[in-house]
């Protein structure tokens, strides 16, 4: 019991430090950058819908290798799940970034689903569906009614 009683101090000491060492080295790390989160992982679908706002896409290993941005530079990082985060300065107006990654994942989204669409007529194809009937609905989902070919 007696050991329990100071093992317990001791581990919210530890975590303590190691939750202050964490933050201390992500402030350091991020203390001329802004990181914004975003849901894509595909490169050349990213790639599209930048072109389409007429940027072009720049990827960086890590923040300790890139050089300082200027104010309307951006460039883009892998996260640790696999999905790109936009690095912007620190001195970017970052709401005025958020709307616009918002606009460029709408993109993304419709390139996405493009490349699921074109995939899925094609394994539909392959398999010996045919297409009975594609309908677009109003949402812009397209909805596709296959009849099996036995």
């Amino acid at each position: 019991m007696s050991i329990e009683i100071v093992l317990i101090p001791l581990a919210i000491a530890l975590t303590k430090e190691i939750a202050e060492g964490i933050s201390n080295f992500s402030e350091e790390n991020n203390k001329d950058f802004t990181i914004l989160d975003t849901r894509m992982k595909d490169e050349s679908l990213l790639k599209q819908a930048l072109e389409e706002w007429s940027c072009s896409f720049r990827e960086v290993g890590a923040l300790d290798s890139l050089q300082q941005l200027h104010e309307n530079e951006v460039s883009f990082m892998m996260n640790k799940e696999g999905c790109y985060s936009l690095v912007l300065p620190k001195s970017a107006d970052k709401n005025s970034f958020q709307e616009w990654i918002e606009k460029v994942e709408t993109s993304y989204t419709h390139y996405l689903q493009q490349k699921v669409y074109l995939n899925l007529v094609e394994k539909a194809k392959q398999q010996g569906m045919i297409l009975e009937n594609e309908d677009l609905l109003e949402d812009h989902s397209i909805q596709l009614t296959y009849i099996l070919n036995r």
